[in-house]
C-alpha cells in the first residue's frame, strides 16, 4: 500500500508540473516520460519478478506447482463399500409379504424366476480370483435367493426380515410390491425401487422392472436380486462386480457375503452408513 501511495503522489506531482509549465522543453518532456516508465516498472516489478523467459523455464514452473506425468491402473482390492439405507422394524419371525403384479402377457416362468431370487436357499461357491477378491483356490459363498442369504445371520438389534411369502395378486397389497412392466423406462433404467418410510423405518416398498420381455432369465433374476436388496435396506456398492453396484455385472450375479454383512450392520445400527467389504 505504501508503494501505491508513493506512486500515486508521484503521478499527481508530475501531472501538476506539466500543467503549470507550458514551456517544458522536448528533452525534459522525454525525461519525464522515462522517469514515469521507470516508476511503473518499479511499482509493478513485484508481480513479475521471477517469471521465466523461456519455454523451458515455463515447463519447470508448471512442474513446480504440481503438474506431473502419471500412469493410471485399476485393480480391485479389499475395501470396497456398500452404502446403507433404512430398515424394516418388524417383530422377530414376522413374514414379509411380496406381491408380484403381472400383466397377462407375463409367463409363469418369469414369475418363477422372480420367486426364486427371493426364496431360494441355494448356495454357490465361487473362486475369489474370478472376482478379484483373493488368490486362486480360495472361495467365497454366494446365494441365489435372499432367504438363503439371510437365514443364518443370527440375532441383530432390529430383527432382519428372513421369512418371505410371495403372492401373485392383481391388488397392490403386500409389504413389497413387484411391478413387471413391458414398457421401457425413459431414463434408461431396467429396475427401480421406491421405499415408503415412517421416520427411519421402511413400511412399504415398490419394485418396478422395465421391459421384462426383452430380459433373459439370468438378467431378470439378477435385477430382481439387486432391487430386492434395495427394498430391504441396502444402497449401492462401490465394487463394480458386486450385485449392488449401480450398473450390474451379469458375470457372477449373486448375493455376496459383503451384502449380508451390510444387512447385519444396518439392522444392528452400528454403522456410519456404509459397510467395508472384507474381500
Amino acid at each position: 500500500m505504501g508503494n501505491y501511495l508513493k506512486f500515486k503522489e508521484f503521478m499527481h506531482f508530475n501531472r501538476s508540473k506539466l500543467k503549470s509549465s507550458k514551456k517544458v522543453s522536448k528533452i525534459k518532456h522525454q525525461k519525464s516520460i522515462l522517469v514515469l516508465q521507470i516508476g511503473i516498472l518499479i511499482f509493478f516489478g513485484g508481480y513479475f519478478t521471477g517469471l521465466p523467459t523461456s519455454s523451458g523455464e515455463n515447463e519447470e514452473l508448471l512442474n513446480s506447482i504440481g503438474l506431473f506425468n502419471s500412469e493410471h491402473i485399476v485393480e480391485n482390492l479389499r475395501g470396497d463399500s456398500i452404502s446403507l439405507s433404512k430398515y424394516w422394524r418388524l417383530p422377530q419371525g414376522t413374514t414379509l409379504s411380496v406381491n408380484i403384479l403381472n400383466p397377462v402377457s407375463i409367463s409363469d416362468e418369469t414369475i418363477s424366476i422372480i420367486k426364486e431370487s427371493i426364496v431360494s436357499t441355494e448356495k454357490i461357491d465361487i473362486e475369489d480370483s474370478l472376482l478379484h477378491k483373493g488368490p486362486q483356490n480360495s472361495f467365497s459363498n454366494y446365494y441365489v435367493g435372499w432367504a438363503g442369504a439371510l437365514e443364518n445371520t443370527g440375532d441383530t438389534k432390529i430383527p432382519i426380515p428372513k421369512n418371505f411369502e410371495v403372492l401373485n395378486s392383481q391388488q397392490s397389497n403386500g409389504d413389497i410390491v413387484v411391478i413387471l412392466s413391458n414398457i421401457k423406462d425413459r431414463s434408461g433404467n431396467t429396475g427401480y425401487t421406491k421405499t415408503i418410510l415412517e421416520g427411519d423405518e421402511i413400511v412399504k416398498a415398490f419394485i418396478t422392472i422395465y421391459d421384462v420381455d426383452s430380459l433373459s432369465n439370468t438378467q431378470l433374476g439378477t435385477i430382481m436380486r439387486h432391487e430386492f436388496g434395495h427394498a430391504i435396506g441396502l444402497g449401492h456398492s462401490t465394487a463394480p462386480e458386486d450385485l449392488m453396484a449401480p450398473t450390474i455385472d451379469m458375470t457372477y450375479p449373486y448375493i455376496s457375503e459383503c451384502n449380508i454383512d451390510a444387512i447385519v450392520d444396518l439392522y444392528n445400527e452400528d454403522s456410519d452408513g456404509t459397510t467395508i467389504c472384507e474381500k
